[in-house]
């Protein structure tokens, strides 16, 4: 029986524009009232949630952001996998003599830092809190990084990641557009993944894999996709890696006709988390 569900937010449950089908928030609902957990897990930081639909922010009180290096419950903001300085140095240092068109930004949960030649992303990217410097002095500051944003002025993000993964840094290295595009590549502490809070927040619930569901949609949901006992990717896989899992229009849709995983369940304790 589905006891937990884990949900990607942009391009799984929120759609361009801030689009939430109807049927996906009344299942989300119809699943939760039985007792199950849900929490949302996404790439952005912190500071990127204000312009959630109310419909979505009242469903969960818990939210994982930055790809597992931070989260958010009853509206606090803890960090739980940081970049230190010095490691994001060591590392934009190695990636630009690999590619000298490599231009980064740091990313912190309640600003953004950003080189000069970087090109801004207004999916994640704001203004009033944002800062121009280079890598040195965005590594310098006070605020305590939790992704390195990387984008190229040559390659794509596929092939920026295959360079990155191959510095041997052991950092986790990943990115939540089609791997054609742009970018950026975000580059993360080791122990920062949705993998990895997905893991956490099922050990501190007592649960297994078994009983949990995961959506998704982008190659930054595969670890957390991966721990889970069932996982679907919400729409036509962005790549090959994607293809593996099971696939469905719309999180309303994927639950509607599974509902005898989750309709005849219920918790003791109730309630969400």
């Amino acid at each position: 029986m589905i006891r937990a569900i884990f949900c990607d937010l942009d391009g799984t449950l929120v759609r361009p524009g801030g689009l939430v089908l109807d049927e996906d928030i009344d299942l989300l609902r119809q699943v939760t009232s039985g007792g199950a957990r849900l929490v949302f897990v996404t790439g952005r930081p912190s500071r990127c949630l204000s312009d959630l639909p109310a419909a979505v922010e009242e469903l969960s009180r818990r939210v994982v952001t930055s790809n597992g290096a931070s989260e958010v419950v009853d509206g606090g903001t803890r960090i739980l996998a940081a970049l230190h300085g010095q490691r994001v140095r060591d590392f934009s240092e190695a990636l630009r003599r690999v590619d000298p068109k490599v231009n980064f930004a740091t990313e912190f949960e309640s600003a953004f830092g950003y080189e000069p030649g970087y090109a801004w992303w207004p999916a994640t990217d704001t203004g009033a809190d944002g800062f121009c410097a280079d890598i040195p002095d965005l590594t310098s500051s006070a605020l305590t990084i939790t992704k390195l944003l990387c984008r190229s002025g040559d390659l794509n993000a596929g092939d920026l990641a295959h360079k990155a993964e191959a510095l041997g840094f052991g950092v986790t290295v990943t990115y939540s557009c089609r791997p054609e595009e742009g970018g950026p590549v975000e580059v993360m502490s080791p122990l920062a993944s949705k993998g990895h809070a997905v893991r956490r927040i099922l050990q501190e619930a007592g649960l297994t894999p078994a009983d949990a569901v995961a959506f998704g949609d982008r190659a930054n949901d595969i670890p957390m996709l991966e721990a889970v006992g069932e996982a679907v990717v919400i729409g036509a896989p962005t790549e090959p890696r994607l293809s593996i899992f099971a696939s469905a229009i719309s999180v309303g849709k994927w639950l509607a006709t599974h509902d005898e995983r989750w309709r005849t369940h219920h918790l003791g304790n109730g309630g969400t988390t």
